[in-house]
């Protein structure tokens, strides 16, 4: 049964305590009791503050099951904590050797906090070659070789601010730094470093502001929606979404925009379904599917993967979103990827999937489906706390824990 926050209600007896342990809980879930014993607070209390279910929250402490998105916000928040206080990103980051997907950060977070600075020893670049180079780094991100985009992202900011310098008065110089800002923060979000990714995301707002295009205005509006997803702030992210739309309002309709503005609707729809309006997101859905047009999925209009199949991904994840995991695996019948589609929207499609048949009780389907993930999309499903989160409710659950589901963990760096 469910209430008006989509959270499992408390049909649980309280039994001999409020304060129930366990030998096995998942990650998250030894976190959220940590933390909650270290600001005094007792599950009943806890479960008010968040405005979660008791029987839910128990279940999650225990490792009885997995921790959603919706719910590690909700008690972060009620504890005045920061979401990756529980999911502990960035993960693999300390002690990061020189061949590891995470040694390219310390330099790019140099280049962030140096910004513009005029003094750095910068030679000239043609525009041309720094707009073959975003490009390049356009297609890292769709193929989700977000540590590549690390590595070359401090060099090219440098250069994109120079001829930001030195022309100052072109508004198509102000958009490559924009979106050289944006891969920036996908990057870094992809890879959990959040903070970083707050900054990124900033620098890229202020960046399409001094532009004249505004689709790019648009888009950054839409990654900033992304930030805000993350930290919970759905309100707030369908505000920006909303933002998005406004920016765009009078632009002649055209594969591009349609694109744009269907991306915007499915962004909107995963910000309506973790706030369990299910009605809500199945108009955005509908929305996006008004927008298709043939050719968009290849096209990848800035850098936004939309397209059919990107519709019909989020027809899976939604569900995914609003715990019910029999739609879920039920819509994903009847969903085909072509060869095309994104290794991104891919990847992150059997993530989403491995929760739902997770949701569905089918524990061997789920970790089938991120084994899937891990082929196609092997950074992203290293470092989504999601695949955490649902790697470990696997092993919690399971009275033996098979070797492919121990090499997973392994793989995933996950500390048990």
């Amino acid at each position: 049964m469910t209430h008006g926050n989509g959270m499992e209600t408390d049909l649980a007896p309280e039994g001999p305590g409020d304060d129930v342990e366990t030998d096995n809980p998942t990650r998250i879930g030894s976190r959220i009791a940590e933390l909650r014993k270290i600001h005094g607070v007792t599950q009943r209390a806890l479960s008010v503050r968040a405005a979660v279910s008791y029987s839910l929250l128990r279940k999650v402490e225990r490792g009885e099951r997995a921790a959603s998105h919706s719910f590690v916000a909700a008690v972060a928040r009620a504890l005045s904590i920061n979401i990756t206080d529980l999911t502990e990103q960035p993960h693999h980051s300390r002690l990061a050797g020189p061949s590891s997907d995470q040694a390219g950060v310390p330099a790019l977070r140099q280049a962030l906090v140096e910004g513009d600075d005029p003094q750095l020893d910068t030679d000239p670049r043609s525009i041309a070659d720094l707009r073959a180079d975003v490009a390049r780094i356009k297609e890292w991100d769709r193929r989700t070789r977000h540590a590549e985009a690390v590595q070359a992202l401090p060099d090219v900011l440098r250069h994109l601010h120079h001829a930001v310098r030195a022309h100052p008065d072109v508004p198509a110089v102000h958009e490559l730094l924009a979106t050289a800002y944006s891969y920036t923060m996908i990057a870094l979000y992809r890879l959990g470093h959040l903070d970083l990714c707050h900054l990124a995301d900033e620098r890229a707002r202020a960046a399409s502001a001094r532009g004249a295009d505004p689709m790019r205005g648009s888009v950054a509006e839409w990654n900033h929606a992304l930030v805000l997803l993350f930290d919970g702030s759905y309100n707030a992210g369908l505000r920006s979404l909303d933002r998005s739309l406004g920016l765009i309002g009078s632009e002649p309709e055209t594969p591009a925009t349609s694109a744009v503005r269907g991306a915007v609707h499915l962004r909107a729809a995963i910000m309506a379904a973790r706030t369990a309006d299910a009605d809500l997101a199945d108009e955005h859905l509908r929305e996006a599917r008004a927008m298709v047009v043939d050719g968009q999925d290849e096209a990848n209009h800035y850098g936004t993967k939309f397209g059919a199949t990107n519709v019909d991904i989020h027809g899976v994840a939604v569900p995914v979103e609003l715990a019910d995991g029999t739609t879920a695996v039920t819509r994903a019948a009847t969903v085909q990827l072509p060869e095309h589609t994104a290794p991104s929207r891919s990847g992150h499609y059997w993530i989403d999937l491995s929760r739902g048949w997770l949701l569905h009780g089918d524990r061997r389907r789920s970790l089938e489906c991120l084994q899937t993930a891990r082929r196609i999309a092997p950074q992203l499903t290293r470092y989504h706390p999601q695949v955490h989160e649902t790697v470990q409710s696997l092993a919690a659950s399971d009275a033996r824990s098979t070797n492919s589901l121990s090499h997973f963990a392994a793989w995933c760096g996950i500390r048990r």
